[in-house]
């Protein structure tokens, strides 16, 4: 895919990049089927199994900086975080407004380092509270699905940040559901959702790397 976010060289970032393990977990399971199954995070909300008289030094110190990056997270976005609806659908809502409200950043941010912070908050949200809804929201509506053409196609930045934009705040606008229709919507563009945040992530990825 070409690089299509004309991002400026962030050394620093690039020396720090090293995404959490519930990032990886992703990434592994995207690149092992074109269509793949909605992911099941742990339901105590943690994402680290740890056996501390097994793991390496090396592996104790990256433990402890996903720790440090989680509390980040929290602090960041504490407000976020304490007002989670229970409903399933207004849970797909809520977190789907947390990322809207990102894009910004991501798409606009003044330097690297606001992109790049931006983008990882977009898939902590995305991975650690949009998914675990969406993924409740599927069992309880398995019958409402839709066929969803996964393609993974390469667009423009501007592109993507328009279909983004469109697909969330259709998200947001169906939740909660009015009628028993919206949820073959709402499942049809939470998968569109996951087809969009991986050519964006692929965008970061390739800019980290790049020479």
């Amino acid at each position: 895919m070409k690089n299509v976010i004309s991002f400026e060289k962030g050394k620093k970032k690039e020396k720090e990049f090293n995404p959490n393990k519930k990032k990886a977990q992703m990434a592994a399971e995207k690149a092992t089927t074109k269509c793949p199954a909605v992911l099941n995070p742990r339901k105590d909300g943690s994402n680290i199994d740890v056996n501390y008289a097994e793991i390496e030094p090396e592996q104790n110190t990256e433990y402890w900086k996903n720790i440090e990056k989680e509390e980040r997270f929290r602090n960041k976005y504490k407000d976020v975080l304490a007002t989670v609806p229970v409903s399933t659908s207004k849970r797909i809502q809520h977190f789907s407004k947390a990322m809207l409200y990102l894009l910004s950043e991501i798409f606009h941010g003044s330097n690297w380092d606001i992109r790049f912070d931006a983008w990882l908050d977009f898939c902590e949200f995305y991975i650690s509270s949009f998914d675990s809804a969406y993924s409740d929201y599927i069992k309880k509506n398995k019958g409402f699905e839709k066929e969803y053409q996964y393609k993974f196609e390469e667009m423009t930045a501007e592109e993507l940040e328009k279909k983004l934009v469109d697909c969330l705040g259709k998200i947001i606008e169906l939740c909660p559901e009015k009628k028993e229709e919206d949820k073959a919507k709402i499942l049809y563009q939470a998968a569109k959702l996951f087809e969009l945040e991986e050519i964006l992530s692929d965008l970061f990825y390739k800019q980290v790397i790049k020479d």
